[in-house]
């Protein structure tokens, strides 16, 4: 009864309309057999694909990171701790502790600014000895007109490693000329009639660089006209970065100053230089142009007599000429000649020669004047901005050095005193009377007489440590590189 009541409600229009259409409409929703919904299947892509991300990025993750060292440091900040060794000598032992260190050491643009920052470090002073006043029989120990080399008092230096028994043989010897940086410059010793009359004729030569024992030869041109005023080493044509001129042993110059007649002047001088250069292009050649005056070339007295060299400061070599209140100054960077005023009171008032009369370089780099006279030693400056010259400093030596050992009272200073060399930091001089060599301290002006430096009567001149070989030959590339 019941099964023909169903049969009979199914074959009903109605219901069989809406029991088709929830049938199609569930068969819409499922999908076919062994399918998925789309958006399952999307979701399922999406996790597979973020767990093959996550994946690639654990693989690529470094390990963690241990303790950091020095050889993390980037070169960046090794530079900036470079720059704040205390020498050049401790940024040397850096350079040599590894290869990497080295390149960034080695670096052009490092060195420059290194330079410009640090001084240079000084191994010790060659003394050269004059025989007017060496005082070869009284002195212990017993010295001799050889050079002598004093290891400087803050740097540790064995005075063997600066011997010059590596120079050429000369049957007379050799004796310094001048110095720059870490190079000498020597001339063959005169000897016979030229050492008597003190010919200022030029000799042979001899550029060396005693820490690296390397040296070179130069032989005087035969046909050099003029009498010699003086020979000089020079930097060479590079710049260091700091504004100075690289000086090494390819990279220097010497330049022989001559008196000559002057071309449109008669009766007077004028000065000459001729300039040494090494290298295969390199050699003896007179400059075109050897005055910075718009007015023509500097004029000079005849008498070569009246002309003394007073020295070196601020990058330019100065005589005394014989005229009041003119200097002859040659400009070291462009080689050029110029006259300079000095004036001032008191320092033109007597005589002037190499025995009274030298220009040293102050703390500040400008030029002071060195003034004896009446046995009283006066220091002059230039004021800012002008000039006007004024006595800065002065000492009246009969006072300073007495009680100071072997000063005889009442012999000592009856005539003026003498300067027997010049330094930036120090005057030596004696009495006329004797050979009694004490020095003055140009900047407290207190007189030394037991110092070392005072047995030695000649010109000292500073030899700095040089740069190694390897790090100049990576510096010249001017870029980073490793050096082999």
């Amino acid at each position: 009864m019941l099964k023909r009541h169903l049969a009979h409600l199914w074959r009903t229009p109605f219901l069989k309309h809406t029991c088709c259409r929830s049938q199609t409409r569930s068969q819409e929703k499922l999908p076919p057999r062994g399918r998925e919904l789309p958006s399952m299947a999307t979701e399922r892509r999406r996790r597979r694909r973020g767990d093959k991300l996550k994946s690639k990025a654990a693989s690529r993750r470094e390990p963690p990171a241990g303790p950091t060292s020095v050889h993390n440091v980037p070169d960046h900040l090794l530079e900036l701790i470079f720059l704040r060794l205390h020498s050049s000598a401790c940024l040397l032992r850096a350079a040599a502790t590894c290869t990497r260190w080295r390149r960034v050491v080695a670096d052009a643009g490092f060195l420059s600014r290194f330079r410009s920052l640090h001084p240079p470090c000084i191994a010790g002073h060659y003394h050269a000895v004059d025989p007017d006043w060496a005082d070869y029989r009284s002195s212990s120990p017993p010295i001799t007109d050889t050079p002598v080399f004093l290891p400087s008092s803050s740097l540790t230096a064995d005075s063997r490693r600066f011997s010059l028994d590596f120079l050429p043989h000369s049957d007379s010897g050799w004796n310094i000329a001048d110095g720059r940086g870490s190079l000498l410059l020597l001339f063959k010793k005169r000897t016979g009639w030229a050492a008597r009359a003190r010919s200022r004729c030029l000799s042979d030569l001899v550029v060396c660089e005693p820490p690296t024992r390397r040296c070179q030869g130069i032989l005087c041109p035969r046909d050099l006209g003029g009498v010699l005023l003086g020979v000089f080493l020079l930097g060479g044509d590079r710049n260091d970065g700091s504004g100075g001129r690289i000086v090494g042993m390819s990279s220097f110059r010497v330049v022989a100053v001559l008196h000559d007649y002057h071309t449109s002047e008669p009766g007077r001088g004028m000065p000459v230089a001729c300039v040494f250069s090494p290298g295969s292009d390199g050699g003896w050649r007179f400059l075109p142009s050897a005055s910075a005056s718009t007015d023509g070339d500097v004029s000079l007295p005849d008498a070569v007599d009246s002309i003394t060299f007073a020295g070196r400061a601020n990058g330019s070599l100065y005589w005394v000429i014989g005229e009041d209140g003119a200097m002859l100054a040659l400009d070291e960077a462009t080689v050029e000649f110029s006259r300079v005023q000095v004036l001032a009171d008191g320092m033109w008032e007597s005589n002037v020669d190499r025995w009274s009369f030298r220009v040293v370089g102050g703390e500040d780099g400008a030029p002071r004047v060195v003034r004896l006279v009446s046995n009283e030693l006066k220091v002059f400056a230039r004021l800012p901005g002008g000039d006007e010259w004024v006595v800065e400093k002065l000492v009246r030596l009969p006072e300073a050095t007495r009680g100071l050992p072997g000063r005889k009272e009442h012999w000592y200073f009856r005539r003026n005193a003498m300067i027997v060399a010049a330094h930036d930091a120090y005057i030596l001089v004696t009495p006329q009377e004797k050979t009694w060599l004490f020095s003055v301290e140009l900047e407290t002006m207190e007189v030394e007489r037991r110092h070392e430096r005072n047995r030695y009567p000649g010109a000292a001149f500073p030899c700095e440590l040089p740069w190694p070989p390897a790090l100049e030959a990576c510096a010249d590339h001017g870029r980073r590189r490793r050096c082999r």
